[in-house]
């Protein structure tokens, strides 16, 4: 399973990413039978990085060169979250 986001400049460094990443892996533990979820970032994206180390992704590897985008190759961090490291938590039951 592998997740991504974006939001538009006007709405970013106000904590949004990060708290509907955390519910979006609740969801996904909760209500799916997988083990793995990935999320991949430009390694420059230092924001969307840190976004994934607060909701318990961990930094797998970089993928290098592996897309080309405006006219360059970029690098591409690939990072994870494993159900038997993810924290269940307490209240939220679907």
């Amino acid at each position: 399973m592998e997740i991504g986001f974006t939001l538009i400049p006007s709405e970013r460094k106000k904590g949004y990413c990060t708290e509907v990443v955390k519910l979006f892996v609740v969801f996904l533990f909760l209500s799916k039978d997988i083990v793995r979820i990935q999320a991949r970032t430009d390694t420059r994206n230092i924001a969307s990085q840190r976004v994934l180390e607060k909701t318990g992704f961990k930094k797998e590897g970089v993928l290098r060169k592996i897309i080309f985008m405006r006219g360059e190759w970029r690098d591409l961090s690939l990072f994870n979250i494993l159900r038997e490291e993810w924290k269940e938590p307490k209240i939220l039951k679907f």
